[in-house]
């Protein structure tokens, strides 16, 4: 599995965050927030301790990709950039937060499945979870599988 696929109930898994608005948070922190941006985080032990390791900004544009693969294409790099020369026996524990960051309501639209998609066709084959894709408004944020939703952090309105 890895770590797109939607869970099934709400179980815990090794690529789920422990606390999401931290990281989010975390994220915030490091760049400054506008719409059009996505952002992906690379999480260490992102189930129990969650250190945000670090960030770089996917995209940065008024309007998205036209097709997931344009958006797979991306994200290969970025998760390449990200995960580095790290090394890891055994089973992976790190994972991509995916951060969309748009005005509008809080659900997923085309656009945001499209980076969604965007992750199942990557195929960076690293050992990290591919993990969670969150969208962020002025309303709060909301992960992709709809498991997770919180009022804070929020775009900025």
């Amino acid at each position: 599995m890895d770590g797109n696929d939607a869970p099934s109930g709400m179980g815990i898994h090794r690529w789920d965050l422990r606390d999401p608005a931290a990281a989010l948070t975390g994220i915030a922190r490091r760049h400054q927030l506008r719409p059009g941006m996505v952002i992906v985080g690379l999480i260490e032990l992102p189930d129990t301790i969650q250190h945000l390791l670090d960030t770089t900004v996917l995209y940065d544009a008024d309007e998205p990709p036209d097709e997931a693969r344009h958006c797979a294409v991306l994200i290969r790099r970025a998760a390449h950039r990200l995960f580095g020369p790290r090394v890891v026996i055994g089973t992976p524990r790190h994972a991509f937060l995916t951060v969309v960051v748009r005005r509008g309501p809080l659900r997923l639209s085309s656009a945001d499945r499209r980076w969604w998609e965007g992750w199942r066709q990557a195929e960076h084959k690293l050992p990290v979870f591919d993990g969670t894709l969150v969208v962020m408004t002025e309303q709060g944020w909301r992960s992709a599988d709809d498991q997770l939703v919180g009022f804070q952090p929020a775009l900025a309105a």
